[in-house]
C-alpha cells in the first residue's frame, strides 16, 4: 500500500482564512509549506496559475528569496521542476486541480521512474464550495473529489490532502518522504485552506523519517545528495567564452561541404562543447559525443518521454546558472513542448538548442506560409480581421494576437472565481 491514502475530507476549516496580527509563531498552511521547502535550498517554484491554486501562488510571490517561474504548460513546468531537482536535491511544481494536475502527471511519473524528488502541489476546490449536488468545473461527475489523487498515488512516494488541523505534521511527513526516498510526492491544498493559520515551523525538517514502503514495487533508491545552500535568485548563465571553430585537425573538417549527416553533426557538436557544459538530450537524439572534462550528459532514458529537453533546460539553467546548457532535441519532441521556449526567454536563460529536423521542409506547399498579426486597439483589430479575409482566401492560415489589459477579465469569469474561492 502507499505510505498514506488520500481521503476526501470535505469538512470546512475551523480557522479563519488568514492569521490575525503579525505573530512570528503563526503562519499559514501555504507559508508553512514554503518555509519547509526553503530549508532544502529550493529557491525556484515552477507551475501554471489556476483558480484553485491562487492562494498558494500569492504566498510564493510574497516570500522574499523565492521565485515563481510561470510556465506555458503544466507538463513543461513539471519537467522543469524535475530537472531542477536533479541538480538541487528537490524540485516543486504547482498546478490546479484536475485538468492541470493531469497534464503534469506524465512528468511526475517520469520523476518516479528516474528517482527524482519533486513536490507536486495541487490547488483543489474550496471545501466550502463542495456542497451536495454542486457542479464544480475540472471535476468528474458526482461529488467525489479524490479521483485525481488516487491516480497520483500510483507514482508518488507519499500523499496528503491538507487541512488546517493537521497540515504542519502532514507537510513534514510528505516532504521527509521525498528527501528520504528521492521520489516525487503529492500535496493537495484546498483553496480555502492555503491561507488558514497554523503554527510556524519549529526546528528543522526531519529528512529521514521512517516510512513504510510499498510491497508491490521495488523499494525506492536513497539519495545522499546534500541540499545546496539557499542563494539569491540566480543570474543567467555566462556566455562570454569564445566559440570554437573547426580547423584542419578537427574531426569532420573535411566534411564541411555537402549534406549534413549524423557523423558531421556530432563531430561539430563535440568540438563545440566546453569543460563544464551540461548537455540535455531527448530520447534517441544523442550519438555518443566524447564529453570534455567536467561536462555531463543528462537525459530521461528509462521513462523515455518525448519533449523533455526544452523545459528541462529551464529547470537546469535556474538550478546551476553558472554552467552552460546545451539542448539536443528532435523536431517531433520540440512540437510537444515548444511553448516553453517562451518560458526560457521570459526567465532570461540562454541555453543553446539544436533541433534535429529530418528532411528540413517545414511547409507542405509554397503557398502555405502562415501569417501572424497583432492588434492592441479596436482599429488595429479591424485592420487585422480585414487582412485575415485576404490571406485566408489565398490559402494562408492566419493567427491574430489580440492584446488586452492584464486585469481585463469577463465579469462572468470574475464572479465564478470569486464564488468558488471564498469560504
Amino acid at each position: 500500500m502507499n505510505t498514506r491514502t488520500v481521503t476526501n475530507r470535505n469538512q470546512a476549516p475551523t480557522a479563519p482564512a488568514r492569521p490575525s496580527g503579525s505573530d512570528p509563531a503563526v503562519t499559514t498552511v501555504a507559508g508553512y509549506l514554503l518555509a519547509r521547502l526553503a530549508e532544502t535550498g529550493l529557491i525556484s517554484v515552477f507551475g501554471v496559475p489556476g483558480d484553485d491554486n491562487l492562494g498558494v501562488l500569492d504566498a510564493i510571490t510574497g516570500r522574499p528569496g523565492l521565485a515563481w517561474i510561470g510556465m506555458a504548460t503544466e507538463q513543461g513546468a513539471a519537467y522543469a521542476a524535475e530537472s531542477y531537482a536533479r541538480l538541487r536535491g528537490l524540485g516543486a511544481v504547482v498546478t490546479t486541480y484536475g485538468v492541470g494536475e493531469l497534464s503534469a502527471m506524465n512528468a511526475i511519473a517520469g520523476a518516479y521512474a528516474e528517482s527524482v524528488p519533486v513536490v507536486h502541489i495541487v490547488g483543489t476546490p474550496a471545501l466550502a464550495a463542495r456542497r451536495p449536488g454542486a457542479t464544480i468545473h475540472h471535476n468528474l461527475p458526482g461529488s467525489e473529489y479524490g479521483h485525481y489523487a488516487c491516480l497520483a498515488s500510483e507514482f508518488t512516494a507519499a500523499q496528503a490532502d491538507l487541512r488546517a488541523d493537521d497540515a504542519p505534521g502532514e507537510i513534514d511527513r510528505v516532504l521527509s518522504a521525498a528527501l528520504r526516498t528521492s521520489r516525487p510526492v503529492y500535496l493537495a491544498i484546498p483553496a480555502d485552506v492555503a491561507g488558514a493559520p497554523v503554527p510556524a515551523p519549529a526546528g528543522r525538517l526531519a529528512q529521514a523519517r521512517a516510512i513504510p514502503a510499498r510491497t508491490d514495487r521495488p523499494a525506492p533508491a536513497r539519495t545522499d545528495r546534500p541540499a545546496p545552500a539557499r542563494t539569491d535568485r540566480p543570474a543567467p548563465a555566462r556566455m562570454d567564452r569564445p566559440a570554437p571553430t573547426l580547423t584542419e585537425m578537427d574531426p569532420g573538417y573535411a566534411d564541411r561541404g555537402g549534406h549534413l549527416t549524423q557523423r558531421r553533426l556530432w563531430a561539430s557538436v563535440q568540438h563545440f562543447l566546453l569543460p563544464g557544459d551540461l548537455v540535455l538530450a531527448d530520447q534517441g537524439t544523442v550519438s555518443g559525443p566524447l564529453l570534455p572534462e567536467g561536462a555531463e550528459l543528462i537525459g530521461p532514458p528509462p521513462f523515455a518521454p518525448i519533449g523533455w529537453a526544452v523545459p528541462a533546460a529551464l529547470g537546469i539553467s535556474l538550478a546551476v546558472p553558472d554552467r552552460r546548457v546545451i539542448v539536443v532535441t528532435g523536431g517531433g519532441a520540440l512540437q510537444q513542448t515548444a511553448p516553453e521556449l517562451d518560458s526560457l526567454l521570459t526567465q532570461g536563460t540562454v541555453p543553446v538548442i539544436v533541433v534535429l529536423n529530418h528532411d528540413g521542409d517545414p511547409v507542405a506547399a509554397p503557398n502555405r506560409h502562415a501569417v501572424a498579426l497583432r492588434a492592441s486597439s479596436p482599429d488595429e483589430l479591424a485592420w487585422a480581421l480585414n487582412a485575415a479575409n485576404h490571406h485566408a482566401a489565398a490559402g494562408r492560415p492566419v493567427l491574430i494576437e489580440a492584446v488586452l489589459a492584464a486585469d481585463d477579465a469577463r465579469p462572468r469569469l470574475r464572479e465564478l472565481a470569486g464564488r468558488e474561492s471564498r469560504p
